[in-house]
């Protein structure tokens, strides 16, 4: 089983491009409303998901999720690489 953190900054847009397992990934993440939402790419399936909102716990895709490491809430641009953290699993 591989489960890895993904690096990100604080920033409330951004482009994400990372290999695990021999794959490709690219992640958008960018917000709106107050809300942070998801785009979702890689070289072996083509596009997972778009413009979809983040929320604590809740699957991006089947291997990316986000994580609150202080509580419930959902993911904030503020608070990533700190308080949010995205995880990658390849567990089922």
């Amino acid at each position: 089983m591989t489960t890895v953190t993904i690096p990100l900054d604080a920033n409330p847009n951004q482009n994400i491009s990372f290999v695990i397992n021999g794959s490709r990934w690219h992640i958008r993440l960018f917000t709106r409303l107050g809300q942070l939402f998801a785009s979702v790419e890689n070289d072996k399936n083509g596009v997972q998901v778009q413009n979809r909102v983040c929320l604590n716990g809740t699957p991006i895709t089947r291997n990316l999720v986000f994580i609150d490491t202080h509580g419930s809430d959902n993911p904030t641009y503020t608070g990533l690489n700190g308080r949010f953290v995205l995880v990658y699993t390849d567990e089922t």
